[in-house]
């Protein structure tokens, strides 16, 4: 996966040798920043949806001292609407020497922009999520006739303000040959397709443990380990709910209420780093049946959460010398209201099974869990 982060990096330098080194890296490292955040957004999204899910199986809290180790299994589906995204042309200008072009004349470079060279082309293109097939991916198509206007608009506006005129620029401009020097560049520039995955699955093993006053303690994570020429990674989250009932001075309440708070991380060396915060209401009822169990309830949550990326970017792997190019930038989900509602079953002694669905602001997700549990 996180190879698939950097190739929207790789498939832009194929066409570095054409424009000013200068102005080059300066350019794509605007348009890799702002057109990286679109391609990944749906795995933020996608990511943010998983962490915080999973975080309990039923609406009642642990009696002190009881617990559950459990392993979950999360699940978001993505939408259609965010498998392609409109690729983004910046607007810094860039210097394409003519120069050459004329013999005998100085010409001054002239500065245009990524929307000139692909003036008119289809700019949408698959997100990280979007299909994987090659001739999915876009491509951005030199407008080679606009192109070539503007320079040899450029070339005119330079030999008349040095006196060359009439048949005399003409035959300068013919001689140029600019749609020969324009169609040369080569500057059309391939985009990355997608992975064609239509959902991100996520498996969490937990530990819920009972505490005093009706309080629920719940953890969650991997040991830090070492990724080979990555990193270290390392994933913990931690949470606590709180019976609410309890507080309501009606005997016998007829339903338990929750409420809880949870907070995950997770990085993955220098390149990846995500935080994730959900609080919420948990309302249902279970019924004990001898050493059966069932129970059902529903759940409403505000959550947040952010994904940020930085990396080092070889913007020409031609030049051995080429310094490298830092890119880094953050995605952030629209805080915003989740709504579900859960299944909770004992069907053997000891052991759980827990099936959740649920709506993020931006995707679907479904839960499943299974466990040790002890009350």
């Amino acid at each position: 996966m996180l190879k698939k982060l950097l190739v929207i990096t790789l498939a832009m330098t194929l066409s570095v040798g054409a424009f000013a080194q200068g102005s080059l890296e300066e350019n794509l490292s605007n348009m890799l920043s702002d057109n990286a955040t679109m391609y990944l957004q749906p795995l933020g999204d996608a990511f943010g949806a998983t962490m915080n899910s999973g975080w309990y199986h039923r609406s009642k809290v642990h009696k002190m001292l009881g617990f559950d180790i459990s392993a979950k299994a999360m699940i978001a589906a993505v939408p259609e609407e965010s498998e392609f995204f409109n690729f983004v042309l910046s607007e810094n200008t860039m210097e394409f020497d003519l120069g050459s072009l004329v013999a005998g004349q100085t010409i001054s470079p002239v500065e245009l922009t990524f929307a000139d060279i692909y003036k008119d082309t289809d700019t949408r293109t698959p997100t990280f999520f979007g299909p994987s097939e090659a001739d999915s991916a876009g491509l951005l198509v030199t407008n080679q006739t606009h192109l070539a206007d503007l320079f040899e608009a450029h070339m005119r506006s330079e030999l008349t303000a040095q006196g060359v005129t009439g048949v005399a620029q003409d035959l300068a401009i013919a001689n140029a040959n600019i749609p020969s020097h324009v169609a040369s560049l080569n500057l059309n520039l391939p985009l990355p397709p997608g992975i064609g995955l239509p959902a991100l699955p996520l498996v969490m093993p937990q530990l819920a443990l009972g505490l005093p006053m009706g309080i629920e303690l719940t953890l969650r994570g991997f040991p830090e380990q070492e990724i080979p020429d990555i990193g270290m990674f390392s994933m913990f989250g931690a949470g606590a709910r709180i019976n609410v009932d309890q507080f309501i001075p009606i005997p016998l309440f007829p339903v338990d209420i929750t409420a809880g708070a949870f907070y995950s991380q997770m990085s993955i060396g220098d390149i990846v780093e995500s935080s994730n915060m959900s609080m919420g209401l948990q309302v249902g009822k279970s019924l004990n049946l001898l050493i059966f169990g069932v129970g059902l309830y529903a759940d409403a949550s505000y959550e947040t959460s952010s994904l940020s990326i930085a990396y080092e970017a070889d913007l020409d792997p031609n030049d051995p010398n080429n310094e490298l190019t830092s890119i880094s930038f953050d995605m952030e989900t629209d805080p915003g209201l989740r709504l579900g509602a859960g299944l909770h079953l004992k069907l053997i002694p000891l052991t759980y099974l827990n099936l959740h669905v649920s709506q993020t602001p931006t995707n679907q997700v479904l839960t499943a869990g299974f466990g040790i549990t002890l009350r």
